[in-house]
């Protein structure tokens, strides 16, 4: 009986790699075609993955927990003749000119290489894959831009260079010779290319040999979790944050007595919370400071006209940002609903991609962990996140009197190269203000 290897679908857009949570029918199980079989989980979500076909589970060649590659098999499916519909054999036609209305014929490629050959001009059908049953790869596109590459730089005569001021100043400290960094920005190599091209270099040196470890006791039952799917795309886009910003963390406390009063007021007709008042709050300081709603693109900063604010949520798989989108203009009850939707589908893990990109300033609340200050990271390519603490009753002067106070902590951590430090202890002043004196927030 005919065997057919379950992979990635396609149709769930560019995965790199996925872990296997569960799955839902083990070896010598039967399966009707469209049932779910297994559920993976990838960078951001994850997806119950339904059988191709009618059939029997005949080998499971990826296990729960384990990590699996775009075209790695999951799993083999025994289908019955009836069911498994063979590719016709190709009739070679009699000679004749191409026509341009003639179709392609169908090329398997994955997402990636898709998307990579149509960026380089790549045509999918002169190209064997080195893929399962022939399927283009990202490896062979790569393979293919690599040796073009290669061909141009042989055959191209000199020319001048077109570079950014500050990608020759980086050239430069390094020693690098422009001519060789290949540039995205239209032609025009940027800062970004440049870092690129380093980033590519110390990848390809040879890494020094370690030492051996010490042993682990057997009995300390040392448990490994891959590294991968959700988490290792957190780990990716913090490392890029600190890598490629110039962050730092600015820290006020606001008196917030009259915050609280207000809140337990709207409570009462409203579900209303802290974390609502303040993403409003800092909607409105936005529209005075647009430098802290901008973003960096090949050397320019881009102050944007809209203002989406995400809020940072905890899952137990990692971290995901849902954005309210043109929070400056939503009203607190909308702000509200909102943000009660988008928290609830996070939870559920049912958010869409527009649901949790696109946002222009993020917010992170620890205060449920009775936190003051912290050192947020900056969500690329945002330039600037507010990190929250919480609300503790202080003993301070008030008005030129000793008064027990509502305190709150807050810590905005930016990127220097957009935004300096004047600035940005302006806006901090303005949501203060804000938070202080709340009358503006309902």
């Amino acid at each position: 009986m005919p065997l057919i290897d379950i992979l990635i679908p396609e149709e769930i857009g560019p995965v790199d790699e996925c872990v296997v949570v569960t799955w839902l029918k083990r070896e010598g199980d039967s399966i009707k075609q469209g049932q779910d079989l297994l559920i993976i989980q990838a960078e951001k979500a994850s997806y119950d993955i339904p059988s191709p076909a009618t059939g029997t589970v005949s080998a499971i060649l990826v296990q729960q927990g384990e990590v699996a590659k775009q075209d790695q098999p999951l799993a083999r499916l025994e289908v019955s003749q009836t069911d498994f519909a063979p590719t016709p054999p190709s009739i070679e036609p009699e000679p004749a000119t191409a026509s341009p209305s003639s179709p392609p014929s169908q090329v398997r490629a994955s997402p990636i290489a898709k998307r990579l050959a149509r960026q380089h001009g790549i045509d999918l059908t002169q190209i064997s894959g080195s893929g399962t049953d022939g399927r283009i790869t990202e490896k062979d596109i790569q393979a293919i831009i690599e040796a073009q590459a290669v061909s141009a730089e042989t055959a191209a005569p000199a020319k001048e260079v077109r570079a950014s001021p500050i990608a020759r100043r980086i050239a430069r400290e390094h020693g690098l010779d422009l001519a060789t960094i290949p540039g995205a920005g239209k032609g025009r190599i940027t800062e970004k290319d440049v870092r690129a091209y380093l980033d590519t270099l110390q990848k390809t040196q040879p890494e020094p040999q370690p030492t051996q470890p010490a042993a682990v006791p057997a009995s300390d039952q040392v448990r490994s979790v891959p590294m991968a799917g959700m988490r290792a795309a957190i780990a990716q886009r913090m490392h890029q944050s600190l890598q490629d910003m110039a962050q730092l963390t600015l820290h006020t406390e606001a008196d917030v007595t009259e915050l609280v009063a207000l809140r337990d007021h709207l409570k009462q007709s409203m579900p209303v919370t802290y974390t609502d008042l303040i993403i409003k709050a800092s909607a409105l300081a936005l529209r005075q400071h647009p430098h802290l709603n901008a973003t960096l693109a090949d050397d320019m900063i881009q102050l944007l006209p809209d203002i989406h604010i995400g809020l940072a949520v905890a899952l137990d798989a990692g971290l995901i940002v849902p954005v309210l989108r043109h929070a400056d203009q939503q009203s607190l009850a909308d702000l509200a609903r909102t943000r009660t939707t988008l928290v609830e589908r996070a939870k559920a893990n049912q958010l869409t991609a527009d649901e949790y990109t696109g946002g222009t300033f993020t917010v992170t609340n620890l205060g449920g962990f009775d936190i003051d200050a912290f050192t947020p990271i900056v969500n690329p390519p945002e330039a600037a996140i507010l990190g929250v603490g919480r609300i503790v009753d202080k003993v301070v002067i008030h008005q030129n009197k000793i008064a027990q106070r509502s305190m709150l902590t807050l810590s905005l951590s930016f990127d220097h190269r957009l935004v300096d430090g004047a600035p940005a202890a302006a806006f901090l002043q303005t949501l203060k203000h804000h938070l202080e004196q709340p009358t503006e927030l309902k």
